[in-house]
């Protein structure tokens, strides 16, 4: 095919409109009286393909017969004098009678020096039957290159143009019986090679699901050692310095412990200083000696670790933020085990999203595909992203649905607050239009036949 490959065609709405914007200009060159005709091939195909310039010729006359935005051609004029020079060196080729994307080079001779008016990307058309010569040529040209989508349109819809040209032309026949119905039937044939075409026609697949704001690098408060919480020493989404005391676990049994261990201490290194004097006269002091060191070095150990968590029960921040966590009423008097996490410590704002795409949904994500957030408290304003991660596995969410955790950053200068939520849309590979609308059943139909 010609053109370079076709970009994300719209969403489904664009290529319903599309279809019936061909579907209508069809039937439209076909009711269009013959000196008509070249105006509407002219200037309404633009409501199916879009273009900057439309120039049509009568190969048999060999002169342009519409221009798009004019009531009718100038003679003489340097536009029309340009065109006419562009419509011979491209006849003077051997593709004069094939679809083309007329080339640069061809286009600059042909302009001879002077200013073009042209778009830079020219598309060449001519409107023939199968089996017969041209009739006529359609020349569309534009800023963008053409797409793929765009030449199937235009193949299609040629073909419509062709037909009416040559039936405006011709005279007209006697009715003949089931010229109607055959007429229907021809028109029932080209709506359903047009519906097999925008089925198959590529479409960019996207999935919309939950997301959050959530820190780059969260600092975790966890509990040091099995206990209690007596208190928590600040409120959710207070600032807080690396240092500050954050949660305060049960004490009294720690100091209980602790006066415990040093009291044995006191008594041990007491008997060992008692044994150490001794041990200079009395032999069998001197034999006790290392027993009564080992017990003092263990006695030390235990202080110094009862020391150590009672030190740990005022548990303090790694670093400045704010301190993320639900209602401190649901951690005052509650076990923790060693290691749980009570809150996090982040900054106040992040450009980073974690989204929960349900499994039924979820299709192939790379590193960097494009994603844009609607926030709950702008949805008007989304902000764009690129994926980062993607689970291997799946987990069951708070909803009770399967779903893959993503992690996406947003473009720089879109931090938002901690916590906020929103939807977000995870753009997906190309894939035809059937088998994207289709993805719902064929799920369903696998899990009823696994």
């Amino acid at each position: 095919m010609l053109g370079e490959p076709a970009p994300a065609a719209g969403g489904l709405n664009q290529q319903l409109l599309r279809l019936a914007e061909l579907l209508q200009l069809s039937a439209r060159a076909r009711e269009a009286p013959r000196d008509e005709l070249p105006f509407v091939i002219a200037n309404e195909t633009v409501r199916a393909v879009r273009y900057d310039q439309a120039v049509l010729w009568d190969l048999r006359t060999e002169k342009v017969v519409a221009l798009s935005g004019a009531a009718r051609a100038e003679p003489g004029s340097p536009y029309l004098l340009l065109l006419n020079r562009l419509y011979k060196a491209v006849a003077a080729t051997a593709r004069a009678d094939e679809a083309q994307v007329l080339d640069d080079n061809l286009v600059a001779k042909a302009a001879a020096g002077e200013e073009a008016s042209l778009a830079p990307h020219l598309l060449w058309w001519p409107l023939k039957l199968k089996g017969r010569r041209p009739a006529a040529v359609l020349m569309l040209g534009r800023r963008d290159p053409w797409a793929e989508s765009d030449l199937v349109v235009l193949e299609q819809l040629c073909g419509s143009y062709a037909q009416a040209w040559e039936l405006s032309r011709a005279q007209i026949a006697p009715v003949q019986p089931g010229g109607v119905r055959r007429r229907r039937r021809t028109l029932i044939a080209i709506a359903a090679v047009l519906a097999v075409v925008a089925a198959f026609m590529p479409v960019r697949s996207s999935i919309i699901a939950p997301a959050e704001v959530v820190a780059r690098a969260p600092a975790f408060v966890r509990a040091p050692f099995a206990g209690i919480v007596d208190s928590i020493a600040v409120v959710p989404n207070a600032p807080v310095k690396a240092g500050q005391v954050l949660v305060r676990l049960e004490r009294r049994q720690l100091e209980t412990e602790y006066s415990v261990a040093a009291k044995a201490l006191e008594v041990a290194t007491a008997q060992y200083r008692q044994a150490s004097q001794e041990a200079i006269t009395d032999p069998r002091a001197r034999e006790q000696l290392a027993s009564l060191r080992g017990k003092l070095d263990e006695v030390r150990s235990d202080y110094d670790y009862r020391r150590a968590r009672l030190a740990r029960a005022d548990i303090v921040s790694p670093a400045d933020g704010i301190a993320v966590f639900n209602d401190p009423a649901e951690w005052i008097g509650r076990p923790v085990e060693i290691g749980e996490r009570i809150m996090q410590v982040s900054p106040p704002t992040s450009s980073r999203i974690e989204i929960e795409l349900p499994a039924i949904d979820a299709t192939t994500f790379e590193e960097g595909t494009e994603v844009a957030f609607f926030s709950n408290l702008s949805p008007d304003k989304p902000a764009s992203g690129k994926l980062v991660f993607m689970s291997y596995a799946t987990s069951l969410t708070p909803t009770g649905v399967l779903a893959y955790t993503a992690r996406a950053d947003l473009e720089e200068g879109s931090s938002l607050r901690l916590g906020v939520k929103g939807s977000a849309k995870v753009y997906g590979p190309r894939r035809p239009l059937v088998l994207w609308l289709l993805r719902r059943p064929l799920a369903y139909v696998r899990e009823i036949l696994t």
